[in-house]
């Protein structure tokens, strides 16, 4: 057994890989505390995993944390959906379609390149400052990438499958019913699951704006910028990556339950 623990790519067992996620975890804690008390990082800029921690009670009472981690999450979730119902027709159609593509594919693609934090002002502009804005922002962050991923999957769909339903008749709507639509769909939704991490990223950005209205990112600002309360930041911090990473869970949970012949 303990051979493996060095073979290139070789697979441990579950619980051998979480006993050894635990003990690194364990490691990492104890170097972060010994550094800091040894004074080889300021605790004002790096406290201790045990200030962190202890900071959970107050954040919790006095920050109202549910409440502004309800907001963050509901703006995602919003963003998510707007974003999957415009991107997938969009996205089906330009790949479909020679027309569309050559009119609007190669612009699409270039979006990508769009620096999104430069946008937030025109978005400002268009939808003003509350909620409304902050979901059209995080819905077009998460729509220059996965319209161009539609259409990558829809070119990546292997031509044998479209050829084996036309020799059985099929029309054009029936080929992107049954050979299109779930083949795409199924390869997009791997690329939703990462896509969506970036709105987690852009969510603490856009909720700078208005900071009355709350938010994760309104609560980092006025805990640290305002507070200088740099325990609570990085405990902050922490719970964004933990909830991010549970609905990245949820979300591969779906994936395996919806699309089994992926993992066959």
């Amino acid at each position: 057994m303990s051979s493996r623990l060095f073979e290139l790519r070789a697979q441990l067992p579950k619980g051998q890989r979480i006993q050894i996620g635990l003990l690194g975890a364990v490691f990492i804690i104890l170097l972060w505390w010994a550094a800091v008390r040894l004074g080889f990082f300021n605790e004002k800029i790096l406290p201790t995993p045990f200030a962190i921690l202890g900071s959970i009670p107050e954040l919790i009472g006095r920050d109202q944390l549910f409440y502004h981690l309800g907001l963050t999450i509901f703006m995602n979730v919003a963003s998510w959906i707007e974003g999957a119902l415009i991107a997938l027709p969009v996205g089906f159609v330009i790949g479909l379609i020679p027309l569309f593509n050559a009119l609007f594919g190669g612009y699409v693609t270039a979006t990508r390149y769009i620096p999104l934090t430069a946008t937030i002002v025109l978005f400002m502009a268009a939808f003003g400052i509350y909620m409304f804005m902050k979901v059209q922002f995080l819905t077009f962050a998460i729509l220059i990438f996965l319209i161009t991923a539609v259409i990558s999957r829809i070119q990546e769909t292997p031509q044998i499958y479209v050829d084996a339903v036309k020799t059985l008749g099929a029309s054009k709507w029936q080929i992107v019913k049954t050979v299109f639509i779930p083949h795409v769909i199924s390869r997009v939704f791997s690329d939703f699951i990462n896509i969506v991490a970036i709105s987690w990223t852009y969510a603490v950005y856009v909720e700078l704006i208005n900071k009355q209205e709350g938010g994760i990112g309104a609560l980092l600002y006025n805990l640290y910028y305002r507070q200088n309360q740099a325990e609570k930041l990085y405990m902050l911090i922490l719970i964004m990556v933990g909830v991010g990473f549970c609905f990245d869970v949820l979300l591969r949970f779906v994936d395996r339950k919806v699309f089994p012949f992926k993992y066959a």
